[in-house]
């Protein structure tokens, strides 16, 4: 039997704020975004992109998140692949 997943995090109190994953949401509408990718990751990957997260809002003392990470680095992949 597959194990429950721990709905927790998604419960939102009435009057807070909104969590982030809807204000993420709402700014890839305002982006414009037309497709939804989903990407598999090793623990080894996964730990190392938190890893860079951090010291990237470290370094300029604003939020980062994967999302706009990976975008970055697809834009500069296509960009030296000449796609």
């Amino acid at each position: 039997m597959a194990k429950r997943p721990d709905l927790d995090a998604l419960i939102v109190p009435k009057g807070s704020e909104p969590v982030a994953s809807t204000a993420a949401m709402a700014e890839g509408r305002a982006k414009g975004y037309a497709h939804t990718l989903s990407l598999r990751l090793t623990a080894e990957q996964y730990r190392r992109l938190r890893r860079f997260v951090a010291d990237q809002e470290e370094k300029t003392g604003k939020r980062a998140t994967h999302q706009a990470i990976i975008e970055t680095a697809l834009d500069d992949y296509l960009s030296k692949a000449g796609a």
